[in-house]
């Protein structure tokens, strides 16, 4: 199990969380876009900060409201998805992840959101990367994982796959049979999260994310079971945490940072028994 973590979950600057995250043990990183824009320096900066400690950037995010988006906003989501591209480009990285729609304005339309899905992986294309595509469990009109694939299966692309994230597809109530019901090929990758029982069932969704996400083993979700499906439809790339938790966001990066390598390991055990 080649272990990464998302820069989003731990606290500090940029600097600060990739040095924690390589001390823990991590081989690989996700990068937050966030921490990239507030960092004061270039992509090509980052990426010699992350080859001095020998760490892979595997995925950039997220790119919000490309798939969908109003003809008065298309300019500015091709703008914002160039300049995470260019960015990749600098980083090394190949792999950007593009999150279902959440505004309002976004279209309901299957069609359109497939066409948005070939433009995107095109021009993701053309700077020698692919595409993640993810459903969040709040998107306006894709918030399933078997509706992402649908898409993606429509869409065709040789540069367009699957994002699997443990939060959104178990907070929907999916699980094994809709992860089995995709081709290996088209699983790019997967982001796990435990989460502790939603505090009240009118909670919304994405508030429940936001703050109450832990890593594996620490809260209620069916994740072992969940990476287990994920190994046995033939997943094999990185396995990684993306957390949103107001106490990790206030605790030392160090000490966050290896309560997440740690829990990786506890999930490789647990998959492997279940195997």
């Amino acid at each position: 199990m080649r272990k990464a973590i998302a820069t989003v979950a731990l606290s500090g600057t940029l600097p600060e969380k990739l040095e924690a995250i390589a001390r823990a043990g991590f081989a690989a990183v996700e990068i937050f876009a966030d921490d990239l824009e507030a960092f004061p320096g270039s992509a090509r900066d980052v990426r010699r900060l992350t080859d001095a400690l020998d760490l892979e950037v595997v995925l950039l995010q997220p790119l919000r409201n490309y798939v969908g988006a109003p003809a008065e906003r298309r300019a500015e989501a091709n703008e914002s998805a160039r300049r995470l591209l260019e960015n990749m480009n600098q980083l090394g990285c190949r792999l950007l992840l593009a999150c279902s729609a959440t505004d309002a304005a976004s279209s309901p339309e299957p069609a359109a959101q497939i066409e948005d899905l070939r433009r995107l992986a095109d021009l993701a294309q053309q700077h020698g990367c692919a595409v993640a595509f993810e459903a969040l469990a709040w998107g306006k009109y894709v918030n399933r994982l078997s509706q992402a694939w649908d898409r993606v299966r429509a869409a065709a692309h040789p540069h367009l796959g699957v994002m699997l994230d443990s939060f959104h597809v178990l907070a929907q109530g999916e699980g094994a049979r809709e992860i089995m019901a995709i081709p290996a090929d088209k699983l790019y990758f997967i982001q796990m999260a435990d989460a502790a029982a939603r505090p009240s069932p009118t909670m919304p969704v994405d508030q429940w994310s936001r703050h109450h996400r832990c890593f594996p083993g620490k809260g209620t979700l069916a994740v072992a079971a969940f990476a287990a499906a994920a190994r046995r439809a033939g997943y094999q790339g990185v396995w990684s945490l993306e957390i949103f938790n107001d106490r990790y966001r206030q605790s030392a990066p160090a000490s966050v940072a290896a309560e997440g390598f740690a829990s990786l390991q506890w999930l490789q055990r647990q998959v492997e028994a279940l195997d």
